[in-house]
């Protein structure tokens, strides 16, 4: 991806309300267990080392495309989860028994938005902190790290499962989950009994029972944000959509022209057709900020957090920088092409269907022997396709 590496107010925003997240639940954590002032300060020191180096690794991940489905986790989503997480954790320290704490739920619940190694890292981080704070011997300490090594292996498994399959590793998590706990309660004490059973039964039935209701999870902060983010961008009444109302009603024309089109475009060749509407709606969003253009509209958008995609396209903008590299980028340079071209005419000179439709086919033509679509994975029968739809549309309508 290029051009990414951008201040966003909103993600910084976001960090802070994580800052305050970890350093609110670290000390609720070490008063409720009479931490004394010395080891809080010890705590807190390394709550701060952990955290600095978290955002480090997650701004890495984001700007490499590490995240899971990176397009749609959005730093609102991380957010959730961290104070998702620190919930678990403080029911698993406060109300469960030593080595009955369901501490497998914590990668399983990290792994919606990060991927295995922040999963991991943050998991292990609150076992750690968890550990200090009620003063664990090493095999509870050990017992939740095993916990927290299966639960990361479970949550890729049940991401990409479904039916019966996810009923299995359902089963997995019951039995796992009971018997590592029964276990590493054997190593301690060296006895066991009907009421440690009965315990480790409940920490695996609890360990299931809220697997399920993480699931979801899965789906809303990735599969149906794939649908609905897009057209978040486009709602007439969001900031960026009025604004560029405001700046210029003549522009705000131009970009609703080439976004319903693009659109149109994209859904005859089985393209991405909400991409291509938002990148086509925003295509020339730097024209607000003015020169250097494609800059401008790529620092609006990170501001604005847009999917990663989208950005792209604006990246591409004219392929000045750089030509089209998706079907998307090229449905979108097309349309904007073709739209530019025809304002340029008066009505008048539109008012024919030859004339419009030779302005359109020279310059389409053109850009395809220019090269501008060599990259960008459009066939000829597609290219043809576009072409088609777009010099039978009424551009000025």
């Amino acid at each position: 991806m290029k051009h990414t590496n951008r201040f966003s107010s909103i993600r910084l925003g976001y960090t802070i309300g994580m800052a305050l997240i970890f350093i609110i639940a670290n000390t609720v954590l070490c008063l409720l267990n009479a931490v004394l002032i010395d080891k809080f300060i010890c705590i807190m020191a390394i709550n701060v080392c952990f955290f600095l180096v978290f955002v480090l690794l997650l701004i890495r991940k984001r700007l490499e495309g590490a995240l899971p489905e990176f397009n749609y986790i959005t730093y609102g989503k991380i957010t959730f989860v961290i104070l998702l997480a620190w919930i678990i954790t403080f029911l698993c320290a406060m109300v469960a028994p030593d080595f009955f704490a369901p501490f497998i739920l914590l990668p399983i619940v990290c792994s919606t938005v990060f991927d295995d190694s922040l999963s991991n890292a943050i998991s292990l981080y609150m076992v750690v902190i968890t550990a200090i704070c009620l003063d664990y011997n090493i095999f509870i300490v050990l017992c939740y790290v095993t916990l927290v090594v299966f639960g990361n292996v479970f949550a890729q498994l049940i991401r990409k499962k479904e039916g019966l399959e996810r009923l299995y590793i359902l089963i997995l998590i019951f039995s796992i989950t009971t018997v590592i706990s029964i276990t590493f309660y054997y190593f301690s004490f060296v006895e066991l009994s009907l009421s440690i059973l009965f315990f480790g039964l409940v920490d695996g039935f609890v360990a299931s029972a809220v697997t399920i209701a993480i699931v979801p999870l899965f789906k809303s902060f990735v599969e149906k944000a794939q649908t609905t983010n897009y057209e978040e961008f486009l709602n007439p009444d969001y900031t960026l959509v009025q604004d560029i109302r405001k700046f210029s009603f003549i522009e705000y024309q131009h970009a609703s022209r080439v976004s319903i089109l693009s659109r149109k475009c994209a859904e005859a060749i089985n393209a991405n057709a909400e991409l291509a509407a938002c990148g086509g709606f925003y295509y020339r969003l730097g024209k607000i900020e003015g020169e250097p253009m494609i800059d401008n509209a790529i620092k609006i958008a990170n501001d604005y957090c847009f999917p990663t995609d989208v950005i792209q396209i604006l990246a591409e903008y004219g392929g000045i920088i750089y030509l089209p590299s998706s079907r998307e980028s090229a449905i979108v340079h097309m349309v904007d092409s073709v739209v530019t071209k025809v304002e340029l005419f008066d009505a008048d000179s539109m008012s024919s269907t030859w004339n419009q439709n030779m302005v359109i086919y020279q310059t389409i033509n053109e850009l395809s022997q220019k090269g501008f679509y060599d990259n960008s994975g459009l066939s000829m029968n597609q290219f043809l396709v576009i072409r088609n739809i777009l010099a039978n549309e009424d551009i000025l309508a």
